[in-house]
């Protein structure tokens, strides 16, 4: 309306300015105008700043950013597909006005979450509510339901403005964030595979970021689209082992082709690339001098 506008559309505002600014201390961001807004407030990438005096772009990321004073996020139909399809690892950054502060949390568990539940809505809390995270559990609920409640965990890392003017702190932020964002990348890879790890961090403490593989999710139904992800890594290994001197090449080539042939005789569709031909062919030139010297032992 002229002349006037809500108060807590004002303090929502103010809260989303503070937040890019935080967010400044530690990356470049490209922040995202009201008109385009249609869930992420933030577009980043990681910086490091090196002794030379410049500052090198890294790891991207997103983050979409709330008031502290909210405690859960609703994510259903569309918007839970929004959230799950993000293919840079995103945090939820809660500012606090009054303490010109953000708390930037990571939203994995409510991907691994997704993996193991499958469900239709998932609400995220923020902390471990009854969990703790040196337990040997998963922090969500909700197996029986078509909805999950995740609770993501304490904030990766957690900031004033006045930590950014301290060279000591954005150091160890930058090594926090490399190291998780590194972590991220690969559990976001394991899930196209069904499987996800353990991961549990403190805040601001890069040292306490560990990752151990946990879960695996198997459906006979999802085989084929399974060994076609696995294809491009089943020709690199097959290129290496060309590669590899002919006295040790076999015992990788070997398995390797067996294990598209046991594809291929369980229904699988593996479109291989022109290395297994040559593979069958190496095999072959390499077993005829072996071939010739048994025979002639034998005569």
């Amino acid at each position: 309306m002229p002349g006037r506008l809500r108060t807590s559309f004002r303090s929502g505002n103010l809260a989303e300015d503070l937040g890019l600014l935080l967010l400044k201390g530690i990356a470049a961001v490209a922040d995202v105008p009201r008109t385009e807004d249609v869930g992420l407030d933030a577009i980043a990438t990681l910086l490091r700043r090196a002794s030379d005096g410049n500052c090198y772009a890294e790891d991207g990321f997103v983050v979409q950013l709330k008031s502290y004073s909210e405690t859960s996020i609703e994510y259903r139909d569309h918007e839970l597909s929004w959230l799950l399809g993000q293919s840079q690892p995103m945090f939820i950054g809660r500012v606090l006005l009054p303490e010109s502060r953000i708390s930037l949390y990571p939203t994995l568990f409510a991907n691994q979450a997704a993996l193991a539940l499958d469900p239709k809505q998932i609400t995220i809390e923020f902390g471990y509510g009854k969990y703790s995270p040196t337990d040997d559990l998963y922090s969500w609920t909700g197996a029986d339901s078509n909805s999950a409640t995740v609770w993501i965990g304490e904030p990766l890392l957690e900031w004033t403005l006045d930590d950014l003017s301290d060279p000591t702190w954005v150091s160890s932020a930058y090594e926090t964030m490399k190291r998780f964002l590194a972590i991220a990348r690969r559990e976001h890879d394991l899930l196209t595979l069904g499987q996800c790890s353990h991961v549990v961090w403190k805040k601001n403490d890069k040292d306490s970021i560990q990752s151990s593989f946990k879960m695996m999710k198997s459906n006979p139904d999802n085989l084929q689209k399974l060994a076609q992800q696995c294809l491009p890594g089943i020709n690199a290994l097959m290129l290496q082992a060309m590669a590899i001197p002919e006295e040790r090449r076999n015992s990788l080539m070997i398995p390797l082709v067996a294990l598209v042939a046991a594809l291929r005789d369980l229904g699988v569709d593996v479109q291989t690339s022109e290395i297994f031909p040559r593979m069958f062919v190496a095999l072959r030139d390499s077993s005829e001098p072996k071939r010739r010297d048994e025979n002639e032992k034998t005569k």
